[in-house]
Formats: structure tokens, C-alpha cells, sequence
């Protein structure tokens, strides 16, 4: 069987996906790129369902999205997604949305699969259909920023309490609710005024319901780092918002 390597998909951007600019949301391209992956992991055999039939479960590590225009309601896109060859432990998936002029964003996510029984990262060797050709097309995100955990020239800017809504089946909070939570620290006007261009995020340890996080940030130029952290100073999430 032959299986596809790039994983292309026609899209109408839908009103609950558009923000206060009735553009794409940050947080809700976070969520439709974590979607298209599942839907080309289906495919190949590897989504969640599939691996936690098997004891296994996705993990995300890090995610960068470079946006370079936002697509409104209703207006056409065209998504596409495709994993890299994987390391032992590590793999990468690209993401990418496209209008008729050109490229709208683009992303890259790590992610590592957990074996639930062991509570260790499990190989990847086998994780992919036996003989997959991976796409090996550039692509312009290539690493991921370096982002170091807040000290005493941080601010704390709100505290966030983890709740119900916030929790996925892996019964931890959903990596998009975290992006959720980090941008909603901000207001409306804030958020005009920072015109974000770039979002990388790092998941360092999970949180759980009922948690409390602390978004602390700090400015330079036209970088803000930024994270969620739990009550005793240890990163949930670190983050860099380039505008």
C-alpha cells in the first residue's frame, strides 16, 4: 500500500476559528495544526487512537509557527502536513497553509511517543508504515529559539487556574489550551499592538487540573519571553513571541 508523505486538505476558515480581527486565531492555528497532523497520522496508522491501542501516546515537544498573514472568515485555504524522518526518539512534523498568493503560515512541531506502561519515551522505529518515503522538501523553519526559564527580571503578568475544559484524554491539559492560556493574558488591545509574527512554544512539564500557573514575561525589543509556571517556580510551559 502506498502511503501518502504529505498530507494536503482544502479548508473554509470557520467562525469559531477567527479572533477579535476576524482573522485565524494564534491559539486556534495551534489547534487546527495539531488536527491536520492526527488526520495524516490516521492515515498512516500512527494517530492517537492507534498508538494507545498500542500503550503509546503522542507527546508534543516544542512547536514554532511563523505567521505571515492571517486568512479571514470564510476565505479558502489550501493545509498541508508532513513528518521527517524521525530519530530514535524524536520526530518532526511540518505544517503549512496557503492561499492563492502565496504562503499564510507555517509551522514545525517535535514530538516523542510516551510508553504508557513503562512511563518512558519509546523508539520511533516502528512507529511510521514499514518502508515510508518521507518528504524531504525545504522548508524554512529549521531549529527552534533557545528560551531559558524566567528569573527575578520577569513579571508576573496574571495567574491562570487549570480547569475541566483545559484536559485532553491523556487527562493532562491539552498542549493548545496552554497557548490558550498564555495569550489570554493579554488584552485585546495588547494583542493589536503586537501584531505577533511568530509564536514558539516548549513543553517542559505537564499540568493538571487544578493547578495554578503564573504567566511571567519579559520584554526586549521586539521579542517577549514569556512561559507558565506552577506555584513552586517550575516551567509548565516556556515561550517566545516575536512581533
Amino acid at each position: 500500500m502506498q502511503f501518502p508523505n504529505k498530507y494536503i486538505t482544502d479548508l473554509h476558515i470557520a467562525p469559531s476559528q477567527v479572533d477579535f480581527s476576524n482573522r485565524l486565531g494564534y491559539y486556534e492555528t495551534f489547534r487546527l495544526f495539531m488536527d491536520m497532523a492526527n488526520a495524516h497520522a490516521s492515515i498512516l496508522g500512527c494517530d492517537l487512537i492507534s498508538l494507545m491501542s498500542r500503550g503509546l501516546f503522542w507527546l508534543t515537544v516544542k512547536t514554532r509557527i511563523s505567521f505571515v498573514r492571517r486568512p479571514s472568515m470564510g476565505q479558502s485555504v489550501q493545509a498541508q502536513t508532513w513528518p521527517l524522518k524521525p530519530t530514535s526518539l524524536r520526530t518532526d512534523r511540518c505544517y503549512r497553509l496557503l492561499d492563492k498568493d502565496g504562503i499564510l503560515a507555517e509551522g514545525r512541531t517535535e514530538w516523542a511517543v510516551m510508553d504508557l506502561k513503562a512511563m518512558k519515551l519509546a523508539p520511533l522505529f516502528d512507529i511510521f508504515p514499514k518502508d515510508f518515503e518521507f518528504n524531504q522538501e525545504d522548508f524554512s523553519i529549521q531549529d527552534f529559539p533557545r528560551i531559558i526559564a524566567a528569573d527575578d527580571s520577569y513579571t508576573v503578568k496574571n495567574t491562570y487556574k487549570v480547569n475541566s475544559s483545559d484536559i485532553d484524554m491523556g487527562l493532562h491539559m491539552n498542549n493548545t489550551a496552554y497557548v490558550r492560556a498564555l495569550l489570554g493574558a493579554f488584552s485585546v488591545e495588547e494583542l493589536k499592538k503586537k501584531d505577533i509574527k511568530e509564536i514558539t512554544v516548549i513543553f517542559k512539564t505537564s499540568a493538571h487540573e487544578g493547578d495554578v500557573l503564573s504567566m511571567k514575561e519579559k520584554s526586549e525589543g521586539n521579542i517577549t519571553n514569556c512561559g507558565l509556571y506552577f506555584e513552586d517556580s517550575k516551567p509548565s510551559l516556556l515561550a517566545q513571541l516575536v512581533y
